[in-house]
Parts: C-alpha cells; sequence; structure tokens
C-alpha cells in the first residue's frame, strides 16, 4: 500500500502533474461533479475543487485519503470535498461525475484493475457526454543495451556461482520475469528504433494486449532486453512519454532477454508481445536477422516460467478446480461468522484462542489476524 511519501513522490512529478492539472484546468467547469478515483493524499482533488468543482468525491481505500479534508481546510476548500474511504466498485453517488480523474498505473498502464475501474466508473460513475481523464496510453518497446542493468539482473544466481554451485535454474526464472527498471535506464541505452505495439483506450473494453514488430539496430551492441514504456495522451493534445531517459514516477519495464544478442548495425528485431490487461502474465518472442536475413537469434519467454509453481498450485488456479477451505481458511470462516455486531475484536480473538484447534501462535498474531479481517471486510 502506498504511504504518504510515496504519494508525496507522485506530486512532485513535474511532467506527469502539468499535463494532468492542465487536463483538470480545461475539462472542469464551474458547478461540475467531480470524482477522483485513487485519490491518494489528494492533489487531483485539490486541483478540481479550486478550477470550481462544486463537488469532488475522492475514493480511495487507502487511509491516506483521510489527509484531504485537513488539505483541503489548510486551502480554502473546505464543504467542496467529499471523502469515500473504499473502492469505487463500492461507491455510488447522488448524482453522476462530469468529469472522472484517475492515474491507477504501476510502472506501465497494465496494473491490477486499473482497466476494469475505469469501465466501471465509465458505465456507472459519469454522466453521459461527461469527461474521462486520461483517454489512452500507447505501449512502446525497444531493445537496450546497460551492463548496470545486466549485473543487477545476474546477481540473483552470482550468489549461488560465487560459492561454487550452479544456478541455471535462477538465471532462467529471472530472464522470464519482467521487471521494473527502477530509473536504470537512460535514452542512449537504446540499441534500436523503437515501436508501438498495442494502444489501450480508457473505458472501453481492451481484452488481452498484444502486437508485432520489427525494430532495426541503430548500432553495433549488446542487447540484454527489451524496454517497454508508455505514451500517455491525458487529454487532447496534453501529452507526455515515459521512455528511457525520462526521470518520472513511472519506470520502464524491462522483459530481459535469455541471452544476450550481439547486434550489427541494420540487424533487424522482430517481436511478438502480449500481456493480459492486470499485467501479470506477459509473453514476448524475439528473432533477430542479420541485414541479409540469415537468423543470429531466436526465444520464446514468459512469465509463467519466471514464478516457480507445482502441479498442485496450477491445479488450484484451474476454473474447473472444486475447492475446500484451508484451514485458515477455515479460521477465517470462523473469525467472520463471529462478526456480527455483539463481540468486540478483542472478544473474538480471545474465542478464537481457546478452540481446541486454536492455531500455535502467539496471541497478538491472532488478534492481528482478527484486526485485517474486520479490516478487509467489517463495517
Amino acid at each position: 500500500m502506498y504511504s504518504v511519501l510515496n504519494y508525496g513522490h507522485m506530486a512532485a512529478d513535474g511532467v506527469r502533474m502539468d499535463a494532468y492539472a492542465r487536463a483538470i484546468e480545461r475539462a472542469v467547469k464551474p458547478g461540475n461533479v467531480v470524482l477522483d478515483i485513487g485519490a491518494g493524499t489528494g492533489i487531483f482533488t485539490l486541483l478540481a475543487a479550486r478550477a470550481g468543482a462544486r463537488r469532488v468525491h475522492a475514493v480511495d481505500p487507502n487511509p491516506a485519503v483521510w489527509l484531504i479534508p485537513e488539505l483541503a481546510r489548510e486551502n480554502g476548500l473546505e464543504g467542496r470535498v467529499e471523502i469515500h474511504h473504499t473502492s469505487s466498485y463500492d461507491l455510488s453517488l447522488p448524482e453522476r461525475a462530469d468529469v472522472v480523474i484517475a492515474d491507477l498505473r504501476g510502472s506501465v498502464p497494465t496494473h491490477g484493475d486499473h482497466f476494469a475501474v475505469l469501465r466501471d466508473a465509465k458505465a456507472r460513475l459519469l454522466a453521459p457526454g461527461g469527461v474521462l481523464i486520461p483517454e489512452r496510453d500507447e505501449l512502446y518497446v525497444g531493445a537496450f543495451e546497460n551492463d548496470e542493468v545486466a549485473a543487477w539482473l545476474a546477481r540473483a544466481s552470482a550468489g549461488f556461482e560465487r560459492r561454487g554451485w550452479s544456478a541455471e535454474a535462477v538465471r532462467r526464472s529471472v530472464s522470464n520475469t519482467p521487471v521494473a527498471d527502477g530509473g536504470r535506464l537512460r535514452a542512449s541505452d537504446l540499441l534500436t528504433t523503437s515501436a508501438p505495439w498495442a494502444t489501450i483506450v480508457y473505458g472501453e473494453e481492451n481484452g488481452l494486449l498484444e502486437g508485432e514488430v520489427e525494430l532495426v539496430a541503430r548500432r553495433r551492441g549488446t542487447a540484454h532486453g527489451l524496454a517497454v514504456w508508455f505514451e500517455a495522451t491525458i487529454l487532447g493534445d496534453l501529452r507526455f512519454s515515459t521512455e528511457p531517459g525520462m526521470a518520472m514516477v513511472y519506470s520502464r519495464f524491462i522483459l530481459p532477454l535469455l541471452d544476450p544478442i550481439e547486434l550489427e548495425h541494420g540487424d533487424r528485431v522482430r517481436l511478438v508481445l502480449r500481456v493480459d490487461e492486470q499485467g501479470q502474465r506477459w509473453a514476448w518472442e524475439t528473432a533477430v536477422a542479420a541485414e541479409g536475413g540469415a537468423t543470429k537469434a531466436r526465444a520464446r519467454q514468459s512469465s509463467f516460467f519466471g514464478m516457480p509453481t507445482s502441479p498442485e498450485a496450477l491445479l488450484r488456479g484451474s476454473s474447473s478446480f472444486a475447492p475446500v477451505p484451508s484451514p485458515l481458511g477455515e479460521r477465517a470462516r470462523e473469525i467472520l461468522a463471529r462478526m456480527d455486531g455483539s463481540r468486540t475484536v478483542a472478544e473474538i480473538a480471545a474465542e478464537m484462542a481457546a478452540r481446541p484447534d486454536a492455531p500455535r501462535q502467539p496471541g497478538h498474531a491472532l488478534l492481528e489476524e482478527v484486526r485485517d479481517l474486520v479490516a478487509r471486510y467489517g463495517r
């Protein structure tokens, strides 16, 4: 869960904030109702109120949202902001919003329920003809060379190898794991041309994102991976890009290569990329051909191979699997059954601790387990 400091860093991103602030100023008219989804500490909420909104609904399950009323008072906007400490899925409004604002991206836009949240908001909470911010994102890809990133990825297996162990299984897993670059990629690291491979239209059904592109090597070098970034269209001509070299709150996404590939000027790199809309399942195919047409390298990779699993875990993930509760699930069910309004949190924990099948854990741990379930499912 993001901290207040995390939200502060987001608000301090000048490129991102300039685009959103201009979009809010352009879209919000005096008297409008505005919905800020994933409001955090409320920078978009305050901008909408300052632009003349009659009412701004700030919604976020993160408790950081409770800073917004204090900030509104500090800035003379008290009485125009309403806080909803919940998910937008559970939100209903007395009147639909004229403008919906959100930024629920991670390093790339395919992040959790981002797309589904905005589809739901457009269908239920946005007035007909209303404005949804942002409008769209376009995903880009390019092959990069960066020794620091290569060494950073190699650290996963280096500890084994320094002590004389083979760790090919670790290296192979890392090579199939997409990861944020942490600001390590520079513009000069791009070895090839770049190209867009998928478009996201917010509020619409996007489904599986996939695309095929051909890149051309611009210089000789060693390709260590593929960099994925996005160009955002916030509203109309208000745009920004998170391409390598941009110092922003968004990182680039790295799709490692199984093995480094030596490129010469003019080599062709054909890529096929796929990702589900939650960003959990990535697949990327790489084929490199010399300028004359000879194949130099070919690989098929997937995040499926990046995380070790077992046949039992795969079976539990199947839609045809008929599950029964684990001991932990049984305990959660017992705790939830006791949340009937007549018992306190401490009383529920004490009752659970007195059961013959009580878990072998300290009483304070069981109390925290009850508190966690109350935070998630209680009211």
